[in-house]
């Protein structure tokens, strides 16, 4: 009786995600996230660009602190996420592409998002005085937060010394 054969299956290496690959993940899902803020606002000023508004300005209030409270809880629930999923990175460790990739994307997301909805406000609203800063200060934060690679590939170096130590992004 001969015992059965055993087949091993071993990933394909292009199948396998490589900082470089993550990387290049990361610059696409960056820029692509920024497209639809970026969008929404060449609409907004186009749609307004004729005249004054004609909305009703009603019910600005409520818009505003809804966006704010978005932004204050998505923000920092999503600098959590990526604080615990960096972890390798704060014990001096490479973050592995993946988990790069998945930490970036959610707070990418939340900027992307909250931009996105201050930016409804300004159309359901007609009125753009208080909706824009949320929405101009999610994008600032979007826009500090380009994809690096470097929590991937190297430590943060010695603690203890100020020469090689450099802080985590």
């Amino acid at each position: 009786m001969s015992q059965p054969t055993t087949i091993r299956v071993t990933p394909h290496p292009a199948s396998e995600l490589t900082p470089v690959r993550a990387l290049r993940l990361a610059w696409l899902c960056w820029l692509g996230l920024l497209v639809v803020p970026f969008t929404l606002v060449l609409f907004l000023i186009w749609n307004w660009s004729p005249g004054p508004t004609t909305g009703t300005q009603a019910g600005w209030e409520k818009w505003f602190i809804g966006s704010m409270v978005y932004v204050a809880l998505s923000v920092s629930a999503s600098l959590f996420w990526r604080g615990h999923v960096f972890k390798p990175y704060w014990a001096g460790r490479p973050v592995a592409p993946g988990d790069y990739l998945w930490g970036m994307v959610a707070v990418w997301t939340a900027l992307a998002v909250a931009g996105i909805v201050s930016l409804i406000g300004c159309f359901v609203t007609g009125s753009l005085a208080p909706n824009l800063i949320p929405a101009a200060m999610s994008l600032f934060l979007y826009l500090t937060m380009w994809p690096g690679g470097k929590a991937m590939v190297g430590g943060v170096g010695n603690a203890d010394d100020s020469e090689v130590y450099t802080e985590p992004n």
